[in-house]
Order: C-alpha cells, then structure tokens, then sequence
C-alpha cells in the first residue's frame, strides 16, 4: 500500500511545482503495459479511421463527379431534346405553310380556271356558237361568188335568149324578193327571183355578123353585164345569207341568218339569254374576261360584215351614178 501512497504524493507535488521542473518517471510495468496497449489500439483506430475517411472521401467525390456526369448528361440530353423539338416544330410549321400555299394556289387556279368558272358560262357551248357562227359567216362570200357565177346572166355566159325567156315564164310567182330573206324557201327560189330582177342575157355577136358591128354588140353587151354585176353580186350575198355553210350531201348547217340569230338569242336578249346572264355571276375574274374576249370578237366579225355590205351598197349606187352620168354606149 505505501507505493500508491507514494505515487500519488508524486503527482501532487508535481503539479505544485513550476512547469519547467516537471518531469514525469513512472517506473510501474503495468500502466506501461497499460499506456503502450492504449497507444496502440489508439493508433490502430486512428489509422483505421483515417482509411476510413480517406475512402469515404473518395467515395464522395467520385459520387459528386458520377452525379455532375449525370447532371451533365441530362442537359446535354434536354438540349438536344430540345432543339429537335424546336427543329421538327419549325419543319411541321413549314410543312404547313407549305401545304396551306399550295392548297390555296390549286383553290385559286381551280377558280381561275375550271371549266365551270373560269372558261365563261357554258364553254362547250359558247366556242361551238362561236366556231358554227365564223364557219357560216366566212363562207358568204364563197357562196355568194358560187351562186353569182351560176347565174345565167352573169358576165360571161351566152345563155341562150329563148332558153332564159322560157326559165322565166316557166313560174311567173317566183318573182317575189321576200324569198331572198326567207331562210326557209329554196335556193332555187330565190335564183329564180335575182334572174327575174337582172332580166335577160345580153345578145351576143354571131360569127356570122361582120366585125364593127360584132365589136359594137359585144362592148355593149360587156358594159350592160358591168352595170348590173354589183346588184347581182349584191343580191348573191343577200342569197348565201340564207343558205346554208355547207352544199355536201347529208349537210345539216345552219345558214349565216340562222347562226345570227343563234347569237342574238344567247347575247342579245333571247330565250337563251337569262340563262347566260345568270351563269356569268359564278364566273370567275378569268371567266368574265373570256366572255368579254368572246363578245368583242364577235362585234368585229359583225362589224366586217357590216363594212363588206356598205362596199356592195357603195358599189350599187355608185353604178346608178355612173348609168345617169354615161348615157348609152
């Protein structure tokens, strides 16, 4: 028992004096034993904790850098996700507009240009009017010529005196010039009645006549066949009005009066005209500018024939100018 006692009037008595005359001897085994296995363990669990620390560190940052990989990952991911949305919306917006242009340019060229709105009221219909009505009208002047030269009194011919007198006395009340204008009577008719007006074939010089007084029946035959040429001609373009475009067998066209006719019925306030003015309301702008092209055309065609029938009146009453002013031969 003396040496605790002893040890701890050592201790005492170290703590009482000056810190430069400490010092501190233990001598004891067993505390040393004690110290130095309390060294150790300490040592062991602070190296132990130390790898311990150490690893959970490592852990730590390669579980910040795995998290700011992933962050990282992700928003390169919503970028892209992001700018392909954008794209793919700015490509459908395109599309769209595209689509919608398109549609809008074929509704536009379908209005513009359709059969139905865009070629004018009934197109089918109005280009045969047309077509049938320039057909008939240009060939009045071919008819007219046919059916002058057919006469038996044009310049020319030597219809035998007799054989005119006997055409003419053959049917006395074909001497009316209503049939002229009747689209319905003959062209036989109305031959018949233009032979009657011009009167008989000039006689001509025989071979048997000596040669002044032959030159003399001719140039006076000439010059009667000259006086009267423009009234036939006249009178033969007043008959092709009435007759009709086409002289081959099984021809059903309509003459020029009957195609005028066909035009004032559609354009001028006929049975077929209400009809017309309603179609023109769906008419596109293209549409009304077609029927306007149409109807211009068409007074110029009637404007020509219009034109060609004051030449022949000029031509008429200058002759009757010239029978006054020339005396005879």
């Amino acid at each position: 028992m003396m040496k605790p006692v002893l040890l701890a009037a050592a201790l005492a008595a170290a703590a009482v004096a000056p810190a430069s005359a400490q010092s501190c001897f233990v001598a004891d085994p067993i505390w040393i034993a004690g110290h130095n296995s309390a060294t150790t363990t300490l040592s062991t669990r602070v190296a132990t904790m130390g790898t311990t620390v150490a690893t959970q560190r490592s852990l730590t940052l390669e579980m910040l850098l795995s998290a700011m990989k992933v962050q990282t990952a992700q928003v390169s991911t919503n970028g892209a996700r992001e700018v392909n949305l954008v794209s793919n919306t700015q490509q459908a917006v395109a599309s769209t507009l595209s689509q919608v242009a398109q549609r809008r340019a074929l509704i536009d060229a379908r209005e513009q240009y359709s059969i139905d709105t865009g070629q004018g009221v009934n197109a089918c219909g109005s280009i045969d009017l047309m077509n049938a009505t320039n057909r008939a009208m240009g060939t009045i002047t071919m008819t007219g010529r046919e059916t002058y030269r057919g006469l038996d009194v044009a310049p020319g011919k030597t219809t035998p005196i007799p054989q005119a007198t006997r055409d003419r006395l053959q049917d006395p009340t074909k001497t009316d010039a209503a049939v002229l204008l009747d689209p319905a009577a003959s062209d036989d008719d109305r031959k018949a009645v233009i032979q009657a007006m011009a009167g008989l074939p000039m006689p001509k010089p025989t071979a048997a006549m000596p040669g002044a007084e032959a030159d003399l029946m001719m140039l006076k035959a000439r010059r009667v066949e000259a006086l009267r040429s423009p009234a036939l001609v006249s009178l033969s373009a007043v008959r092709a009005m009435s007759s009709a475009a086409g002289h081959e067998v099984g021809s059903s066209a309509p003459s020029p009066l009957a195609q005028l006719d066909a035009l004032t019925g559609q354009y001028g306030g006929g049975p077929q005209y209400e009809a017309w003015s309603a179609g023109l309301a769906g008419q596109s702008e293209h549409g009304l500018l077609i029927e306007l092209t149409r109807m211009r055309s068409m007074a110029l065609a009637l404007r020509q024939q219009l034109i060609e029938q004051q030449a022949r009146t000029s031509a008429v009453f200058g002759t009757i100018l010239a029978v006054q002013a020339g005396g005879s031969l």
